[in-house]
């Protein structure tokens, strides 16, 4: 058996335009940290050739972006016709999905109808609640929204000055819908908490949860090194919503209370739900402050074991009550430096939360389970030659695709201002 392995890694990530360098770095981590296999590594918002389905693969990667799809019914049932083919195949298997807790028992059918290998999970508690079959079979490891690239490392060696920074304070975020619970809702309303209780403190701060200010690609890390402080919260969610029953309900009372606040849609639609259980995890965003010398300002919480309040972040409660002390402790220079050195030392001292760590994990992991199964994948020649034909496919349909679909959104917007949302759940509701 040839050393190369054959690869096929499936995301969702949609319009390149768009991508996120952590959900991206994440989705290419195997083509970036181990070159040397042979990968196709296909967007599944366009349709996927019949000739990659007939290849014979080591192993098989589904992505996040791509799991994605078992939250809404129409988009799974597509996905499940259209890659049939896995199902059958004896590729080594491997899922990495992120909001576990959303949908999790439709996901576990899906994982386990496929016949997965291995799932990583970034919750790092619960599994037996998340996953009650798979959690038996020994089949889950614990993974991460983010690791550290060598990229990132070395970016760290030559930062911006902390002086010389022109932003105080920053953050940026999307306003969660409220089936993710308090947890999630909290992403969308520390930076008004914030800047409530600073108003008179001549900060600088650039904060925004609005969509059009969202920050993609290199740009983002160049706006955290430019910022001494950056907000955070727990990445995860307070409610467990194992079929999508609350997501639904929440969707579809917004369609008809647009304007509901977050306490009125929680006692709509989750009463004496949220807070049963907590599901939470370090975000990308604590590893990118932390390798780029931004101090954190961030509500209590676990992240991960790894960030502690005082030692690796200053804590700020949801409320704002301890704003004095915020505000004392970020004029201490001592130990504001002193905390961003703590930071960044923590996540460079967790192995696992390496890039090339985890890759090498994954391809020791594949290469086990292919001599244990005899899986003999298609030659390294015949493989290259479909990987080219791969290449100039994807390259040709995505010159038309993307213009078209950034069309399509554009129009959907449009109907959606328009009312078509309540349109859409009164039939779902009535039908």
């Amino acid at each position: 058996m040839s050393d190369r392995l054959n690869i096929l890694i499936l995301h969702q990530m949609g319009d390149p335009r768009t991508w996120r360098s952590s959900v991206r770095d994440i989705e290419y981590s195997l083509p970036d940290y181990a070159p040397e296999h042979n990968y196709i590594v296909h967007d599944a918002s366009l349709p996927a050739p019949d000739f990659i389905k007939d290849i014979e693969y080591h192993c098989i990667i589904l992505g996040s972006t791509f799991l994605c799809n078992c939250h809404f019914p129409l988009m799974l049932s597509k996905t499940l016709k259209q890659y049939a083919f896995i199902k059958d195949s004896n590729a080594f298997k491997i899922a990495m999905p992120q909001d576990d807790y959303d949908c999790s028992a439709i996901l576990e059918r899906w994982l386990l109808d496929w016949n997965i290998d291995l799932l990583y999970t970034v919750c790092p508690q619960h599994w037996d609640v998340l996953y009650p079959n798979l959690a038996l079979t020994k089949k889950i490891r614990l993974g991460y929204t983010g690791y550290v690239s060598d990229k990132m490392i070395e970016r760290g060696r030559h930062l911006k000055p902390f002086e010389s920074r022109t932003i105080d304070v920053s953050y940026r975020a999307a306003k969660l819908p409220p089936h993710f619970g308090v947890v999630g809702h909290l992403k969308g309303v520390i930076g008004d908490v914030f800047l409530a209780n600073t108003s008179d403190e001549g900060f600088v701060v650039d904060i925004s949860t609005h969509p059009k200010n969202i920050i993609h690609g290199d740009k983002w890390l160049d706006f955290i090194e430019n910022s001494k402080f950056t907000l955070g919260s727990n990445s995860g969610s307070s409610l467990l919503d194992p079929e999508g029953e609350i997501r639904f309900k929440v969707e579809r009372y917004l369609a008809f209370n647009p304007k509901a606040t977050y306490e009125e849609v929680r006692d709509a639609c989750f009463p004496m739900e949220d807070g049963k259980w907590i599901f939470t995890a370090i975000s990308p965003r604590n590893i990118e402050a932390a390798l780029l010398g931004t101090v954190q300002i961030c509500t209590p919480g676990s992240y991960s074991g790894i960030m502690f309040p005082e030692t690796h972040y200053i804590p700020f409660e949801p409320d704002g009550s301890n704003i004095r002390d915020v505000v004392a402790m970020m004029r201490d220079t001592y130990k504001v430096k002193r905390i961003a050195a703590a930071c960044k030392e923590a996540f460079l001292s967790v192995k696992e939360l390496r890039y090339s760590y985890h890759v090498q994990e994954i391809i020791d992991l594949i290469t086990q389970g292919i001599s244990t199964a005899k899986i003999v994948g298609t030659n390294t020649e015949e493989m290259k030659r479909l990987i080219q034909k791969y290449r100039e496919y994807n390259k040709n349909y995505s010159k038309y695709f993307w213009p078209l679909r950034r069309l399509i959104s554009s129009a959907k917007k449009v109907a959606v201002a328009l009312g078509a949302r309540k349109v859409k759940y009164f039939f779902r509701q009535n039908r």
